[in-house]
C-alpha cells in the first residue's frame, strides 16, 4: 500500500511515496505543467523546455487559436522570440491560475486541482478552466492523469481546427527515434513500432507509445492513451505525434470544435512512466 506525500519547492509541487519520487505539478505566470515525471527507477520521460520549442512544457494543455466572438487568443506559444519573423508569436494569452493547486492526498495517489481564467493579451477573460492532475504509483510504473474541463463563461467559444492542441506531452530526448528509440503504435492489442509516421501520427491508435533501450539504463518508456474528449466518442485519436518527441492528443486537429455560451468541453489523457519493454498485457493493465 503506498503512502504518498507532497513536498513543495518554490511553485512547484512534487510527489512521493517512500524515497520514490513520482514528478510534480507547478504554475508559472502563463501556465501549469507537469515536470519532471519519473519511471519507477527514476528516469525522466518528459522534457521542460527544448531549445526550439521553449512553450513545450513537460506534460501541458495548450490551445492556438480560441475564439470568443471577435477575440482570439493564443494559448499554445509563449513570448518568446524565437526568430524576425516567427508566425506563431502573436496574440499571446495566458492561463492565470486562481492559487495554487489545492491538493488531496488519499491511499490511491494525489490529486490536484486548479482553476484558471484563460485571458487575451489585453487580460480579458476568453473562458474558465477547471485543470486535474492524479500523480499515482504502480509497481512497474508511475501513472499521471490529466483533465481539462473548459466552460465558455464569458460568450460562444470556438476552437478552430488547427494542429495546436489540445492536451500534450514534450518526450525525453534519450526516448527519441535520433537516437535510437521508436514510436510504438497499439491497436486492437498488436503493437507496431517505427516512426512515428509510420505508426501513430494521424493514425486510429488506442495508446502511443516512445521507447529506447538507452545504454547503462536498460529500456523504459512513456506511453500515452485518451481517456476523454467529451466532443467526440472516439478514443483512439486524433494524434499528432512527432519524431521530435512532440505528443498530443489533438481533438481540434481534424474540426472546429464549438462550446456554447455556458457549455463545456472536456478533455483528459493518462500518461504512463515505465520500466522495461511495453507489452499489450501490461496496457491492458494501465488502462483500467
Amino acid at each position: 500500500m503506498n503512502s504518498y506525500q507532497i513536498q513543495t519547492n518554490a511553485q512547484s509541487h512534487f510527489v512521493k511515496t517512500g524515497d520514490r519520487i513520482l514528478g510534480a505539478y507547478g504554475t508559472s505566470f502563463w501556465r501549469s505543467w507537469v515536470y519532471p515525471f519519473y519511471t519507477p527507477s527514476g528516469y525522466t520521460v518528459v522534457e521542460n523546455s527544448p531549445f526550439d520549442h521553449p512553450f513545450h512544457n513537460g506534460i501541458f494543455v495548450a490551445q492556438n487559436p480560441v475564439r470568443v466572438g471577435e477575440r482570439e487568443g493564443n494559448f499554445w506559444a509563449l513570448p518568446v522570440k524565437r526568430s524576425h519573423d516567427d508566425h506563431i508569436m502573436k496574440k499571446f494569452g495566458r492561463m492565470d491560475p486562481q492559487g495554487e493547486p489545492a491538493a488531496e492526498v488519499t491511499e490511491g495517489g494525489v490529486r490536484f486541482t486548479l482553476k484558471s481564467i484563460w485571458r487575451d493579451e489585453q487580460e480579458q477573460p476568453m473562458l474558465d478552466e477547471e485543470r486535474t492532475v492524479i500523480l499515482r504509483a504502480l509497481p512497474d510504473a508511475t501513472v499521471c492523469d490529466m483533465a481539462s474541463r473548459k466552460t465558455a463563461a464569458y460568450g460562444t467559444a470556438e476552437f478552430p481546427k488547427t494542429k495546436f492542441g489540445s492536451i500534450c506531452m514534450r518526450v525525453e530526448p534519450r526516448l527519441l527515434p535520433s537516437l535510437g528509440g521508436q514510436v510504438i503504435g497499439c491497436v486492437d492489442g498488436e503493437l507496431c513500432h517505427g516512426t512515428a509516421d509510420e505508426v501513430a501520427n494521424a493514425k486510429v491508435c488506442d495508446a502511443v507509445a516512445y521507447e529506447n533501450d538507452v545504454p547503462g539504463l536498460g529500456v523504459y518508456g512513456v506511453c500515452l492513451m485518451i481517456l476523454d474528449n467529451s466532443a467526440s466518442p472516439d478514443r483512439r485519436g486524433p494524434w499528432f505525434i512527432r519524431d521530435y518527441g512532440l505528443a498530443t492528443v489533438n481533438a481540434t486537429q481534424n474540426e472546429t470544435i464549438a462550446v456554447p455560451a455556458g457549455g463545456v468541453w472536456t478533455a483528459a489523457l493518462r500518461i504512463v512512466a515505465y520500466d522495461g519493454p511495453i507489452t499489450a498485457e501490461r496496457l491492458a493493465v494501465w488502462k483500467d
